[in-house]
């Protein structure tokens, strides 16, 4: 098994890479990485003005205000009313 201390002379002597290629690489990354953030920032902005829009379009169709119950109830007029279902058992 090889010393540690080889092992790391072995990583001083290999070649060291192309470095002035790597700003470039780098800086073009950098400036696609910012080009997809401000998509993005403009999508969910779209994204946000639909949806208020949608919320607005939906709320002002409502004809007349809900109310909880009908003054006239068809089911308890009838027959089959639960009071009377009762009475069978």
């Amino acid at each position: 098994m090889r010393n540690l201390d080889d092992l790391l002379s072995d990583v001083g002597r290999a070649p060291v890479p192309e470095l002035a290629s790597l700003d470039e690489v780098v800086m073009s990354a950098l400036a696609a990485r910012q080009s997809e953030a401000r998509a993005t920032s403009r999508l969910l902005s779209a994204a946000a003005v639909l949806a208020l829009g949608v919320g607005y379009a939906g709320g002002s169709i409502m004809p007349a205000p809900a109310s909880a119950t009908e003054p006239n109830l068809v089911i308890a007029e009838t027959a089959l009313a639960p009071s009377t279902l009762l009475d069978f058992l």
